[in-house]
């Protein structure tokens, strides 16, 4: 069925078609990899359901928007670093691995990194919400499984390939198939029942997106970490507006003038939240709901009181918030609260547990956040 108005990419803020290498269902990639249909599309890349004509296995393509003259693929550079690397590391099996590289040319001459993974049934973030409008706190079963598995990925990333994620949420762990049934079905419907399309002009069609079924008997398999395009090679860098905005840490939103592999322990900490609670555990936006970085900073302030001078002196922009005996002094005004205060679905028995967890991955100074090494050792995840 052919449609009109605008669909799937087309609708992106700042939407420009160049970017986007034109896959057309059908073809082959890389005279390798057979296009069967579309799975998703994002700012960065449009991923496609895919079958390797060498090994017969269903594969999935992320097809990543043009590379700019010069420049490179950030995500391709993080699969080569990773590939170098020849570890006994158990966190490599929780990170989604790049089982071929190549580059697409359009006709315009731009260059277009595809990236060959394993397909996976769904995201965390598409699960939590299966069946309703609003996301539900996940059972604590699975919130500890998939800490464990990431705090695992961020060990190996952290300590052996020296790699900060930055872009850790729960639409970038991604559970594995376990019925591969649901592979099957994918490609039947696509011939059976072809998806919708737009044809923009004589080389580029845009598809709309097929999900995979839900499998049977609710059997997902377990998470991995993905996407890696805003991932840094470096312990340390210098300040850049990275991580999802409600997901932010102090040193981010307070432009430390460096940052390192902390951020993305508060980053997890705030998905652990989000699994358990079913909601963000800070907000940070106004009544427009635009992202502000103050309002974001007065709920950390409510949750962990002020910072101590250590943190403020790492910051040009203190004095904007706080006095000079380190207390707030910004809009709006605060009411202490607490992480135990906050929780409301966490079971009982466990809730001690889980608090003393979040406590060690949400501290001001990043020096003083646990590790991925210490956490994996913490009492709430020896029984997973």
């Amino acid at each position: 069925m052919a449609l009109i108005s605008r669909v799937e990419e087309e609708t992106l803020l700042n939407y420009n078609h160049e970017d986007f290498y034109p896959v057309k269902i059908g073809e082959r990639l890389d005279a390798r990899y057979q296009v069967i249909g579309k799975l998703g599309y994002g700012a960065s890349s449009t991923v496609w359901f895919c079958r390797d004509l060498n090994t017969t296995q269903h594969v999935a393509a992320k097809v990543c928007t043009r590379t700019p003259p010069g420049g490179t693929n950030r995500e391709d550079l993080l699969y080569k670093r990773l590939k170098d690397v020849h570890t006994q590391h158990q966190g490599v099996a929780s990170i989604r691995p790049a089982l071929d590289h190549f580059d697409l040319i359009s006709r315009s001459g731009d260059a277009h990194v595809c990236l060959i993974h394993p397909l996976l049934q769904c995201t965390l973030f598409e699960f939590q919400r299966l069946g309703r409008r609003r996301p539900a706190p996940l059972p604590e079963g699975i919130a500890d499984g998939t800490m464990k598995n990431l705090l695992e990925a961020l060990d190996f990333l952290h300590t052996e390939v020296e790699v900060i994620h930055c872009d850790i949420k729960l639409s970038n762990l991604m559970l594995q198939v376990e019925d591969k049934t649901t592979l099957e079905e994918f490609e039947t419907a696509e011939k059976e029942s072809p998806s919708a399309y737009k044809i923009v002009s004589e080389d580029r069609i845009i598809y709309t997106s097929r999900p995979l079924r839900k499998p049977q008997a609710h059997a997902y398999g377990p998470p991995l970490l993905c996407d890696f395009g805003e991932a840094q090679v470096g312990i340390t860098q210098p300040w850049a507006n990275i991580q999802p905005d409600v997901y932010r840490s102090p040193e981010v939103l307070m432009q430390f003038v460096r940052y390192g592999c902390a951020i993305d322990i508060w980053n997890a900490g705030c998905v652990l939240w989000d699994m358990l609670e079913g909601d963000h555990l800070f907000n940070g936006h106004d009544q427009d709901d635009q992202h502000n970085n103050r309002l974001h900073m007065s709920e950390i302030v409510i949750l962990l009181g002020e910072p101590p001078a250590g943190f403020l002196r790492q910051s040009p922009h203190s004095w904007r918030l706080f006095d000079g005996s380190g207390n707030w002094c910004a809009q709006p005004p605060i009411a202490p609260s607490s992480l135990a205060d906050r929780v409301k679905h966490c079971p009982e028995q466990s809730r001690a547990q889980v608090v003393d967890f979040l406590s060690g991955m949400l501290r001001w100074l990043p020096e003083k956040r646990a590790t991925a090494r210490d956490l994996l050792s913490h009492s709430w995840l020896q029984d997973v």
